[in-house]
């Protein structure tokens, strides 16, 4: 699942005020070793800060895929009033009432605020549980429903357990806190996430409550988080910096603070800031030190290949990102239709002033759905190229026939979506490049400040075949479909001024600056080359050669993981000598392209069945396979792998200095001559009849709900052993890939066989 899907973290821009802090996490956890998180299944929601005062008395891990905690309990001051915010209304019912943790918070909770002169008031909502109730007055309180928010004199708590949407009721519990009163929150999101109206968006299930809590300084978040297992707690003892604003600033004007996690400064430094900035005025004193920690300027950086930016430290990330926000703020970016970032004319690029602005019909054939690799989740929108660009700061309209209104489609300006401020050094703008805009209209105008091609995304669950447009105001961009336009066509395409350019087929597009086409004189030829790759990589894949959708291989002047990436639904590639052998058919049949042949197999890998160890293994058999199969140069195309005695000497290496899974499998061009002995001895169709036994497994089934790691090992030795009708356990043995003892029974029909040069090497 996606992560940012599963977090749903919601960042509302509200206005806060700085406050003083009463409510004290020692008191409060007096006699308290430990508090629960609801039943499994059930849900917390977070809270973030947007100022120095709020203090933090319970944190609990985000999820279990992602090693950050989020604040669960957080109390804050309004005026002579304090706030006590929990994420959770269930810890005001029966169930975890009944725990006697929560019972004694609830008691330090009513002791703080009590003046043991006379009985407490509190009021509470007309949906409070019963047993919250029986509590209050088991403790000797008053108990009344504050309907409308009307409270009665001398009320010393009010528990809220729903969200207020009228501004009325608001205002009144605004002044009672003010007042002195006390003001006790439990989070009614996760009620209102398992009530969701699914066919609505999120947006109308944020509370309105936060116009309220933002000024003290508390921000509930729909950030939902689940118990790890069952009896889980939260924590209590420390609390990592990066949650609280205060010890942010502590950390980031430390000279000594060089390094943080990406996870710590997504999940909890950034939204920490985002709601810092949002919530307070930019002559606040809190901007102002938040300007100065960051050295934020009145102008934005702007990375270029001849002058990258440097930001390798926290406080620099921090300043990069912020410093954009505050210049978007000025200069009303979010609004502006007609706003151009000094940055975009560098990258991705500038369209010529003379450029033609033309009026474009546009017919799309609708390539969808999943081709049983690891696709997206089922509400992706799968891109589809128009062969149009839309200029930095220029209006383009936009024209859908009314009968596709409902059929969810948008607009997409820009493919460099990828945000670099993980990296130390920048060579361009490290922000998503991309804008999208809903088609819901007969006619839309869109615009980016940044510019570039145009794309439509369409469902991929769309049962649409075609789709027709028009779009006014565009610029052409070379774009070449192979069986679509011609070599003759293509002297003119190439020159199209657009700064970017993608040749395409059914099963693969290259998006390439367009400088790198201008000398290409046969796109044809070179993009049939390029479908053997990809047929060769559908047949060693077990999928259909006449894929539902084409893979996509962009080109980036900075590429944001390694040399270059994958994920679902593109590859991501240097703008460098690699971007020109891939688009030279010549050197491409002679030397092949590893980088571009290894990506394109994660793409391809069983990656619900593969063990662990092989993700950067098994991709190379079908770079192997195709240096092979299409190019026809054999196994050994890589330094790694040069050839066959490299190969021998490789393993040799590896069995005479105490091998072991662990260096198996940390050595990827070791392993990989595992699998080439295989091959080398019972060819590939011992591969791909393995890979059909996969396939038809599906893996699909497995990626959110995988098999354990030795299953997925013992899932390999008894299928390799199948398709080669060979007993491999003393292969597997020597090279000390750990299979269980059932795995080895069920092969033990199959005749032995081990290689000459791994003799030696076995157990005496």
């Amino acid at each position: 699942m996606n992560l940012k899907t599963y977090l749903l973290l919601i960042l509302v821009f509200l206005t806060s005020h700085a406050f003083a802090q009463n409510f004290q996490k020692s008191a409060l956890l007096k006699g308290i070793n430990t508090l629960p998180m609801p039943d499994t299944g059930k849900f917390v929601s977070a809270f973030f800060s947007t100022n120095e005062e709020p203090n933090i008395v319970a944190t609990h891990l985000l999820a279990p895929q992602v090693d950050v905690l989020a604040t669960i309990i957080m109390t804050s001051t309004l005026g002579k009033g304090q706030i006590f915010a929990i994420g959770s209304s269930e810890y005001f019912e029966s169930k975890l009432l009944s725990d006697q943790n929560v019972q004694k918070l609830l008691k330090n909770i009513l002791k703080n605020v009590s003046t043991h002169s006379k009985k407490l008031k509190i009021a509470v909502t007309k949906s409070a549980d019963p047993a919250l109730i029986s509590f209050l007055k088991a403790n000797k309180a008053r108990v009344y429903i504050a309907e409308n928010a009307k409270f009665q004199s001398n009320t010393s708590l009010y528990f809220l357990t729903e969200d207020i949407k009228d501004t009325t009721a608001q205002q009144k519990i605004e002044k009672y806190i003010r007042d002195g009163g006390q003001l006790i929150y439990g989070s009614p999101y996760p009620g209102i996430f398992k009530h969701r109206d699914q066919t609505k968006s999120y947006l109308n299930d944020l509370v309105k409550i936060n116009s309220l809590l933002s000024k003290a300084g508390i921000f509930n978040a729909y950030t939902l988080i689940q118990a790890n297992h069952i009896n889980d707690t939260l924590n209590l003892k420390d609390v990592p910096f990066y949650l609280s604003v205060k010890s942010i600033f502590k950390q980031l004007a430390n000279p000594a603070f060089k390094a943080i996690d990406p996870t710590e400064y997504a999940y909890g430094i950034e939204p920490n800031f985002e709601l810092t900035f949002s919530n307070n005025a930019d002559t606040s004193q809190i901007i102002k030190k938040l300007k100065s920690i960051l050295a934020i300027s009145d102008t934005l950086a702007v990375p270029t290949l001849k002058n990258p930016l440097d930001i390798s430290t926290p406080a620099k990330k921090a300043g990069y990102q912020f410093s954009k926000y505050l210049f978007d703020k000025i200069h009303n970016v979010d609004k502006a239709t007609d706003f151009v970032y000094p940055e975009s004319k560098v990258f991705p690029g500038r369209v010529p002033q003379n450029a033609k602005r033309t009026v474009e019909q546009i017919n799309i054939d609708v390539k969808v759905g999943s081709q049983g690799l690891a696709d997206p989740y089922p509400d992706y929108f799968r891109l589809h190229s128009t062969g149009v660009y839309v200029p930095a700061g220029e209006k383009v309209s936009i024209v859908v026939n009314p009968k596709y209104k409902n059929q969810y489609l948008k607009a997409q300006i820009g493919i460099h979506n990828d945000d670099l401020k993980h990296l130390d050094n920048l060579v361009r703008s490290g922000f998503d490049l991309t804008i999208s805009f809903e088609l819901e209209k007969d006619t839309t105008i869109i615009f980016s400040p940044y510019g570039g091609l145009l794309y439509i995304r369409i469902p991929d669950s769309s049962s649409l075949k075609s789709i027709g447009i028009t779009a006014s105001g565009v610029v052409k961009a070379p774009y070449y479909k192979l069986g679509k336009n011609t070599l003759a066509e293509w002297e003119t395409i190439k020159n199209n001024p657009a700064p970017w350019a993608e040749l395409a087929t059914n099963n693969i597009i290259l998006t390439v600056p367009s400088y790198r086409i201008k000398n290409l004189e046969n796109p044809e030829s070179l993009l049939k080359l390029w479908d053997q790759i990809m047929d060769a990589d559908a047949d060693l894949a077990i999928i259909s050669k006449t894929r539902t959708h084409p893979e996509r291989i962009v080109i980036d002047n900075q590429v944001a993981y390694g040399y270059m990436f994958t994920v679902w639904d593109k590859i991501v590639a240097p703008d460098d000598e690699s971007c020109e052998l891939m688009l030279n058919e010549k050197i491409l049949k002679e030397k092949g392209s590893w980088g571009h042949f290894h990506e394109l197999g994660h793409r391809h890998q069983f990656w619900g069945l593969d063990m662990d160890e092989v993700s950067e293994v098994t991709t190379n058999l079908y770079t192997i396979y195709v240096y092979d199969k299409v190019l026809k140069k054999g196994l050994y195309n890589h330094d790694g792998i040069a050839s066959r005695d490299k190969v021998k000497e490789k393993i040799h290496n590896y069995l005479q200095n105490q091998p072991t899974f662990e260096k198996w499998g940390k050595s990827p061009f070791t392993a990989l001559c595992m699998y080439i002995q295989i091959i080398e001895h019972f060819g590939w169709e011992s591969i791909i009849k393995a890979n059909k036994i996969y396939r038809e497994m599906d893996p699909r089934k497995y990626y959110d709900h995988p098999l354990s790691n030795q299953q997925r090992i013992d899932l390999w030795y008894t299928t390799i052993c199948k398709t080669t009708n060979a007993n491999l356990s003393s292969f597997f043995e020597v090279w000390k890939i750990p299979v269980s003892e059932k795995a080895k029974n069920d092969t033990r029909n199959y005749k032995t066989w081990l290689p000459t040069e791994l003799v030696a090497f076995l157990p005496h």
